[in-house]
């Protein structure tokens, strides 16, 4: 394994400022508090309020409960449609979600509440959750250039909203990408600049957070006297400050200097200090990544015994949690050491467990890429559907007006009959365009549900159906991209520089186009084998590009998207449909998609 890796998890942990833990003696009487007061509110913003409040004091000591209150002020004010509720209640389940490790829905519950903030022009929230995506693309997804962008966006807002602890932390963010490029000298300087800050402030969690930070650099320098210094510094504050989690962290880096210096006692002592502490807060990753380091420094110094058995339990603990990482470092470690002690064929065995492991990882990497380009395709529908319901009331609005206006004209209808003829009229004007308007917000309507149950039906197909909408989806931002990239020119210099950031934020996220393309008829090919032997048994004269097209059709893929696919017309798509139907002898009663899924 990789230490300089392990290094930089350990580094980051302390990028950004995580919220304070309650402390327990406090934490019930105010959830129960909570609770009272949540059984006397009807649904409207302050029940909304309480219910984010508790999602938040429960959020580490009880994340299933606190997800369960935090989905139900989420729906009450998306019921209400309040921006400012419904901002505060996706930033809570990004957190929650954040918190429990499973990034993929809080990158999309953040990016949901970013839309809402932009509309309520909250700078501060904006800096705030932009440094959180930073945060999740630097430290877990390893994609600097895309945290770059999230951190650099964070720091605009910041400096425009004049927050300093935002401003900080996305100088911290910045130290660690460049810690990760080991430029060393580039990261010290912007650590620095978020220690300068935090010491400004007053942030005592911040400073205790950037001394660890500086003390790493020069850790990695080998000024290790330097690098004591300040994480002694740091172990300081926070003893004082009672942070255990920062705490653990100065404490296992004080462990990794004493391991290089190959001094036992006191490398065992503070690794052993930085596992209890993190037993104590019943934070299991950082337990297990205490025992990698324990295990790494017994192979170290060639004590194979104590480094099997720190594996072990290693290994245990990372299956009871279902931690495939800890899994995966625990089976390289118990395979050196079982080299180490020269039972090679043991060593083999695990080091086989340890290349299976490597691959589910990589193939989870995969999934949870594809599973964010639907989240995105889900975001687009939702704003379509959020603008729906804002027609929806206006008509409600509309249809209120309507009818105070038949209730003045009855009363003037009183007075002469000319009015009750102008009455009559009005009546059945104001009843055509209502009834105009309603059909036409029910055909929108109509149309809009139709389409998420397309989408629908589209994401619960299979993994190539979900490939192709990619692939079609790319083609056409690159045909939007294209024309957006035309009109640069006429964009004023000044405004210029924004929307190149806005082009290149959309372009990370649609890239490798052609690998994409490359799987995709890979995945075909892999999944269709059977199909193919059957196909060739009955029609032994289609060619391989008859074939390939059999197999889209068979997925239900439309003639656009096929020829999106393959870069050819719609019409060179139907005219091969139509020689296949000739060829397949097909009534015209029966669809080919149908013909080819019954083979």
């Amino acid at each position: 394994m990789n230490n300089r890796l392990i290094h930089c998890l350990l580094l980051l942990v302390a990028t950004v400022s995580f919220f304070a833990r309650e402390v327990a003696a406090r934490e019930l009487p105010q959830t129960d508090s909570l609770v009272s007061l949540l059984s006397t509110l009807d649904d409207n913003e302050q029940k909304i309020s309480v219910l984010n409040n508790l999602a938040t004091v429960l959020k580490e000591s009880n994340p299933d409960k606190a997800l369960a209150y935090s989905r139900q002020a989420l729906a009450i004010a998306t019921r209400l449609q309040s921006i400012p509720s419904c901002a505060v209640s996706n930033k809570v389940m990004g957190e929650i979600f954040e918190y429990r490790h499973n990034f993929q829905p809080s990158i999309n519950y953040y990016l949901i509440s970013i839309k809402h903030f932009k509309s309520l022009d909250d700078k501060d929230e904006l800096a705030r959750i932009y440094n959180r995506l930073g945060h999740i693309y630097i430290n877990n997804h390893y994609d600097y250039e895309q945290g770059m962008l999230y951190v650099n966006t964070a720091m605009e807002y910041a400096e425009e909203a004049g927050n300093s602890k935002e401003m900080a932390a996305a100088y911290n963010s910045l130290g660690g990408i460049y810690y990760y490029r080991n430029d060393l000298d580039k990261a010290s300087s912007y650590f620095r600049d978020a220690l300068r800050i935090r010491e400004e402030i007053g942030d005592e969690s911040g400073i205790a957070a950037s001394l660890n930070n500086v003390g790493e650099i020069y850790r990695l320098k080998g000024d290790f006297g330097r690098a004591i210094d300040y994480y002694q510094q740091a172990i300081k504050i926070n003893q004082r400050i009672r942070h255990n989690r920062y705490l653990s962290i100065n404490y296992l880096n004080l462990g990794l200097i004493f391991s290089e210096k190959e001094d036992e006692k006191k490398a065992l002592e503070y690794f052993g200090r930085s596992i209890a502490l993190n037993r104590e807060e019943g934070d299991t990753a950082s337990i297990i990544n205490g025992m990698l380091q324990t295990g790494n420094f017994y192979l170290k110094i060639h004590k194979y015994d104590e480094a099997n058995a720190t594996f072990d339990e290693m290994m245990r603990l990372a299956m009871l949690v279902d931690d495939l990482k800890g899994q995966h470092d625990a089976s390289f470690g118990q395979s050196l050491a079982y080299d180490g002690k020269g039972n090679t064929r043991k060593a083999f065995e695990l080091y086989k467990q340890y290349s299976a492991l490597h691959d589910t990882l990589f193939a989870r990497a995969k999934a949870d890429q594809l599973d964010e380009l639907h989240s995105r395709l889900n975001l687009r529908l939702k704003e379509k559907e959020l603008a729906l319901k804002d027609n929806e009331i206006a008509l409600l609005q509309r249809e209120k007006s309507l009818a105070h206006s038949r209730q003045l004209l009855l009363l003037l209808s009183l007075i002469a009959v000319i009015a009750i003829t102008i009455l009559i009229y009005s009546q059945q004007q104001s009843r055509h365009y209502k009834n105009k308007l309603m059909m036409e917000q029910e055909a929108a309507l109509s149309k809009a549900k139709q389409d998420l149950m397309e989408v629908e039906l589209r994401n619960k197909s299979n993994d190539l159906t979900n490939v192709a909408l990619h692939l079609v989806e790319k083609n056409k931002f690159l045909q939007e991209l294209q024309a957006e990239l035309k009109k640069l020119r006429e964009v004023p210099p000044a405004q210029r520089e924004n929307r190149i950031k806005e082009l290149t934020l959309n372009v990370q996220q649609n890239i490798n186009q052609q690998k994409d393309l490359d799987e995709f008829q890979a995945h075909i090919d892999e999944l269709n084998r059977s199909f193919y032997s059957k196909l060739r048994s009955r029609f032994p004269n289609l060619t391989k590009n008859e074939e390939h097209l059999c197999a889209m059709l068979r997925l239900d893929l439309s003639s656009k998207e096929i020829a999106s696919l393959n870069n050819i017309t719609v019409r060179a798509v139907e005219m091969g449909r139509y020689r296949l139907r000739k060829k397949f002898n097909i009534p015209s009663t029966l669809s080919i998609s149908d013909f080819l899924k019954e083979l």
